[in-house]
């Protein structure tokens, strides 16, 4: 994923952060409640991510074929949002919602070149979500991934993120992966991505 890809994946993924920031907690959770959802959000990411992304290799049908056997759905508000921005900027592709009541993540799958996206939509442990990419990248099957310390990078956008990038390489395939999450537990922009790059 080139740099201005993943900045337009970070617009995104702000765009819809935006879209559902005047949703509020029914009652206000204690510290512990929040720090233990944040937590549980990273492990939901990170589960989905290599399920769905991973495991499909970012092929969009598969994605999609993954994520309608599953129990995910197309159309809903967030969704749709995302999807509009898509087809702003030229793409087609996919999102999902696990449901029209949960649209705490989406799945976003794209082609030419083929993209798999996790978002998450709610506050999350970015120090956890970061270490399961990094044994995600080291459990991948068949794929040796390497990090990419040049395109990694600490930045301020609606609070402190960071963004850390790999490279994944099987024979002439070539992937790249990346996540974005705040520096530590806070809502924000948030993205476990994989790219298919051409074959050279």
């Amino acid at each position: 994923m080139n740099a201005r890809r993943a900045v337009g994946v970070v617009l995104l993924a702000a765009l819809v952060a935006a879209s559902v920031a005047g949703t509020a907690w029914a009652a206000e959770p204690s510290p512990a409640q929040k720090a233990a959802a944040a937590r549980v959000h990273a492990q939901d990411i990170a589960d989905l991510f290599r399920e769905a992304c991973l495991l499909q290799k970012a092929n969009p049908d598969d994605v999609a074929d993954w994520a309608l056997n599953h129990g995910f759905v197309v159309g809903t508000q967030s969704g749709g949002e995302v999807a509009a921005a898509l087809k702003q900027r030229g793409e087609s592709g996919n999102v999902f919602s696990r449901s029209n009541k949960d649209e705490s993540v989406l799945l976003i799958a794209t082609a030419n070149p083929s993209n798999c996206v996790v978002m998450g939509l709610s506050p999350v442990d970015g120090p956890r979500l970061r270490g399961r990419m990094e044994a995600m990248t080291g459990e991948w099957p068949g794929i040796t991934v390497t990090a990419e310390p040049a395109n990694s990078m600490d930045y301020d956008e609606d609070g402190p993120h960071r963004k850390i990038s790999y490279i994944g390489v099987s024979g002439p395939d070539r992937y790249r992966l990346m996540v974005v999450s705040p520096v530590g537990t806070a809502r924000g922009s948030v993205i476990l991505g994989v790219s298919v790059e051409p074959r050279r």
